[in-house]
């Protein structure tokens, strides 16, 4: 009798773990490893159940530890199951990682090798790839690229303005990412024959990004060479004039990783407000009378508004909305917000709908019927993705 053959995803992050369990491209399970109260709380889901589970690990770094076991103990895993593939999301820039591979000392010093240009983003997942490798030493490892959607854009929308000579040979492009999140809400409207030509998919997360889909593919994107650029995020600056990145770094005698942790982990909304940033207490500390929560949250949603503008110029027009990622599918004042000033683009939000939208398992509408443009709240999907894909590397 044949053993039954499984696929692992892990997708990693740098303040989480997230884990899920595949027969084919069918979902088994869901583990989530990540902080509460100082300690490492793992989160398992399966089929719509969900599970909390307090663990002993000292950081989430070495939840894949926990992995086999947790899957073990609930028969979530049959005893004589083996992993035959695992895929791992990877966020890095340069070309090479503009398609997926297989994880092999090659892959490994391609991703050393710019470790120092991005650091934050590249330290977890090759720390998580090393601990793989070595978990599961017989098993082939699949990078999937969170970039390879992007490689439709046409020629001119990957190029800042540099001397072309120089960006070619240094490989500074405008890679863009988020295309595990795009593709999948892609795949989930064809899947229910909803995929409109003109297609506009925020991505609202601790990350964001604004992407113009034309006929199922990548025009364009507000990120660029990394996750850094484009909209205010959480902790993240978005975009910046590279002056004022002088002036910051020789006034605050900054290093270039202090820098960089300064860009990525303190600016956002969490550097306007001053106190977080969390889109859920900036809402209630504005609603308490915090000026500086209120400026937070109006910088965010501004930035939206303005990227949703350059993606429909981009396809001339728009003829469908979607938000995704944890706050496009959680949070309806912002999604309110966000569509207050896009009635030019004549998509109206239907207020009942919206607010009764919270964390869809399916697409759902929340446009008002026959007098908006459709928009759509997208569950994010990267992790069937990521399989999908590892099944065809």
């Amino acid at each position: 009798m044949a053993m039954a053959t499984f696929i692992l995803v892990a997708n990693p992050g740098s303040a989480s773990r997230k884990y899920a369990l595949y027969d084919g491209e069918q979902a088994k399970a869901h583990l989530h490893f990540e902080y509460e109260e100082g300690r490492v709380v793992c989160t398992i889901e399966v089929d719509d159940n969900q599970e909390k589970i307090v663990t002993d690990l000292p950081n989430v770094t070495t939840a894949i530890e926990r992995v086999m076991p947790l899957l073990e103990e609930r028969n979530i895993l049959p005893k004589d199951g083996v992993i035959k593939h695992i895929g791992v999301r990877i966020v890095a820039p340069t070309g090479f990682f503009l398609h997926d591979h297989i994880i092999d000392d090659d892959t490994l010093s391609q991703l050393e090798k710019i470790r120092a240009m991005a650091p934050l983003h590249i330290e977890a997942v090759l720390e998580e790839l090393r601990l793989l490798r070595t978990s599961f030493p017989d098993t082939t490892v699949v990078g999937i690229s969170d970039s390879a959607f992007h490689n439709t854009k046409p020629d001119y929308a990957w190029n800042y303005g540099l001397p072309l000579k120089d960006a070619d040979r240094l490989d500074i492009k405008r890679f863009g990412y988020h295309g595990l999140s795009v593709a999948a809400a892609v795949r989930s409207l064809k899947e229910i024959s909803k995929l409109p030509p003109k297609l506009i998919v925020c991505h609202l997360g601790s990350g964001a990004s604004v992407t113009a889909v034309g006929h199922g593919k990548s025009r364009d994107t507000t990120m660029g060479y990394s996750p850094l650029e484009g909209v205010v995020m959480a902790t993240r600056v978005g975009n910046i004039d590279p002056t004022a990145l002088l002036v910051l770094k020789s006034s605050m005698g900054f290093d270039d990783l202090q820098l960089e942790h300064y860009l990525n982990e303190q600016s956002g909304l969490l550097g306007i407000s001053g106190t977080s940033s969390d889109i859920r207490e900036l809402l209630k500390r504005e609603a308490e009378g915090d000026h500086l929560a209120e400026l937070a949250l109006k910088t965010y949603i501004f930035n939206i508004q303005k990227a949703i503008g350059q993606m429909a110029a981009v396809l001339d027009g728009a003829d469908m909305l979607v938000f995704t990622g944890t706050v496009g599918e959680r949070s309806a004042p912002i999604r309110e917000r966000v569509m207050k000033t896009l009635h030019y683009l004549d998509f109206i939000l239907d207020d009942e709908t919206n607010q009764k939208c919270f964390n869809p398992r399916q697409p759902q509408c929340v446009s008002r019927l026959a007098h908006s443009r459709p928009i759509f709240v997208v569950p994010a999907d990267e992790a069937t993705e990521i399989a999908r894909r590892s099944l065809a590397v």
